[in-house]
Parts: structure tokens; C-alpha cells; sequence
């Protein structure tokens, strides 16, 4: 009988496809040497830890396999079990956190608390490129607030930044000497700006392009996404409004300047009509992706159609739009009333997203 010999050249092909849980990975690192040296590579090559006693048994690993640190291009730290954070722990922290050549840092859990504490315990922050600081496990919490404090010394350490993620925290931003950051791409989800605002977190960055901001207060959204702006060349923005709409839409206020550099926005939970299309076509003349998602849409399917034919965004490429209209009771469209609105996007070469 015949026994085809297994190539080796193929393990790293297999283990690209991305669906392999860690589990899995593990019991492909006991089939042989060569399963051992791929799989190992992605195990660690941004492990997640989700308790106090996980990272001290992690620091330890790594301390007494150093040929394992090249292999951790990033980490992510979620303790949040009942284990006290004491010396062994913080211990454990500053070995992880102290590694060479991490991209991207994830601070979540009882470590979303104050969470400047814990990234001060970088020793090469210049290497990180991505930052998510994410209190959702402990956004009710009663004992402690996830939060975050950004100040001169956050801004010297991170300014190799290029995507910063703030989950579910209060923020405080302390207005510093100027300095320029690299970031690209910000998002702010259910943040609290406690004090200060995003300009002071931004500065002199002129590399901005996308920021995403959700939240349940849409007029302290409204405030914090005009200032940006109005002062930054955002090529996009996701802006999302939770149980308490916006009716009064001021980031497009008309008293602002225009924000001609804006190609695509993305607007859920926000009421949207004729008055806020025009002012957004008057500051965002060179708009080409337009999504208006959410309950909150007072427009007909038939006013949408006299929307798309009357030339407004003239370089609108994409258009997605919402399931129906708020009444009271929301309207949900048929298919069958669809055609014209398919018909009149044809026209204009607009593609009508599902």
C-alpha cells in the first residue's frame, strides 16, 4: 500500500487560513517539529490574556524562553477576576508590557482603570503603531471607573501612533506644549470626555483621516466631532448617536467652515431630512460615500428618489440608506418600491448598497 509522504511546505499555507482557535493551534504544535515552529508563531504572536494569574504564568513563559519574546508582535491584557493586583502581578505586567517590539497594546479589564498606569510600564513604546484602551468588562462597575488620563507624557510616548481605539471609558485630555502625532484612524466609543476636548488630544497632527465616534449624548458628540472638523482634513467619519438622537445635527452647522476634504460618512442614530442633506452637500461638497443608517429617518422611499435626481454630492459614488421611514410607526419599504430609487442611483452612476 502506498503512504503519501505529507509536504511540509504546505503547514504555513494551512494554518494562513484564519480560523484556528488557540485550542487548535495546540494540538496542531504536538503532531511534529515543523507543526510546532508555525503554530507557535501564531499563538504568540498576540496573545490574549484574560486574568491576573494568566499574565504571571505568560511572564513567567516568556522570562524562561527568551528565543519566545521575537515571536509577540502584540498583546492583550483583559484580567478581570477576583485576584488582587498585587506585587507578583504587577511584576508579571511590567515583564509583558516591558517586550520588545510590540505593535499593538490592548489594555482592557481591571487594567482599563487608570489605565496611564499600566502604559507607563512600556519601555518601547516608539514600536507601537495600535492602542485600544477598552472598558467594556467593567463599564458598570461600582468600585472603579475605566478611565484614561492623556497628558504630555501620553503623547511623547505614543507618538508613533497611527490607530488609537478608547472603549467605554471617561477621558481626561490635558491641554500640553504642542506636539505633532502620526495618528490615522481615532475611535471614540461611548467615551466621556471628562475634562479638556479632541483637538487638545490631537494637536498639530495633520495625518488624521478617520475618526468614529458613538455615544448616548449626541449634542456633547455634536461639540467634540465639529471642533474636529473644523480644524483637521478627515477623509472620513463614522458618527453614531444611541438611545437619544440627534435632531438638531450641529456638526454640520453652516456656521463652520467648509470640511471639503470629507469622501465618506456614515450616520446612525440621527435624524436625517432634506434641511441637514443640503447643509451637509454645502460643507462636504466632495462627498462619495454616503450611509444613513438607524430608526430615525423621516424620509420617504419617494423623497429619496427626488434626493438622488437632484444632483446634490455630484461625486456621490455609494449610497446606503436606511430600511425604511420613522413615522411614528416606522415604515419599513417593500421591495416592490424599490425600482425607482434603483433606477434614478443608475443614472447618476451611484451604487445603492443592500
Amino acid at each position: 500500500m502506498l503512504r503519501c509522504q505529507f509536504v511540509e511546505d504546505l503547514i504555513p499555507e494551512i494554518l494562513g487560513f484564519n480560523v484556528w482557535w488557540p485550542r487548535d493551534l495546540l494540538q496542531l504544535a504536538l503532531v511534529s517539529p515543523p507543526w510546532l515552529f508555525y503554530a507557535r508563531r501564531l499563538l504568540y504572536s498576540k496573545p490574549c490574556l484574560r486574568s491576573f494569574s494568566a499574565c504571571t504564568r505568560f511572564a513567567r513563559s516568556i522570562q524562561n524562553n527568551p528565543h519566545l519574546q521575537s515571536l509577540i508582535k502584540g498583546i492583550e491584557l483583559y484580567p478581570n477576576d477576583s485576584r488582587h493586583l498585587g506585587f507578583e502581578e504587577m511584576h508579571a505586567i511590567r515583564i509583558i508590557l516591558g517586550l520588545d517590539g510590540l505593535r499593538s497594546v490592548t489594555l482592557g479589564g481591571e487594567v482599563a482603570v487608570s489605565a496611564e498606569r499600566f502604559l507607563n510600564c512600556l519601555v518601547h513604546s516608539h514600536t507601537v503603531r495600535e492602542l485600544t484602551i477598552d472598558g467594556t468588562l467593567i463599564a458598570n462597575s461600582l468600585s472603579a471607573r475605566p478611565s484614561f488620563e492623556w497628558d504630555e507624557v501620553m503623547a511623547c510616548k505614543f507618538s508613533a501612533v497611527q490607530k488609537m481605539r478608547l472603549v467605554h471609558l471617561d477621558l481626561d485630555i490635558v491641554n500640553t506644549s504642542s506636539y505633532q502625532l502620526q495618528l490615522t484612524d481615532l475611535a471614540l466609543e461611548n467615551v466621556d470626555i471628562i475634562s479638556g476636548n479632541l483637538p487638545w488630544l490631537l494637536q498639530n497632527t495633520t495625518t488624521l483621516k478617520h475618526l468614529r465616534v458613538s455615544g448616548e449624548s449626541s449634542r456633547e458628540l455634536d461639540e467634540q466631532v465639529s471642533l474636529v472638523l473644523d480644524s483637521y482634513r478627515l477623509e472620513s467619519l463614522h458618527y453614531q448617536t444611541g438611545s437619544s438622537p440627534s435632531w438638531n445635527l450641529l456638526l454640520f452647522d453652516r456656521s463652520f467652515a467648509s470640511a471639503a476634504s470629507l469622501r465618506s460618512l456614515h450616520l446612525e442614530g440621527v435624524r436625517v431630512d432634506f434641511e441637514i442633506l443640503s447643509t451637509i452637500h454645502a460643507r462636504c461638497p466632495a462627498m462619495e460615500h454616503l450611509y444613513i443608517c438607524g430608526r430615525y429617518v423621516p424620509l420617504t422611499l419617494e423623497e429619496w428618489v427626488v434626493f438622488v435626481a437632484s444632483g446634490l454630492f455630484p461625486a456621490l459614488r455609494m449610497l446606503g440608506l436606511p430600511e425604511g421611514t420613522f413615522g411614528p410607526p416606522f415604515t419599513k419599504w417593500t421591495a416592490p418600491s424599490k425600482p425607482a430609487l434603483q433606477k434614478a442611483c443608475s443614472r447618476r452612476g451611484v451604487l445603492l448598497l443592500d
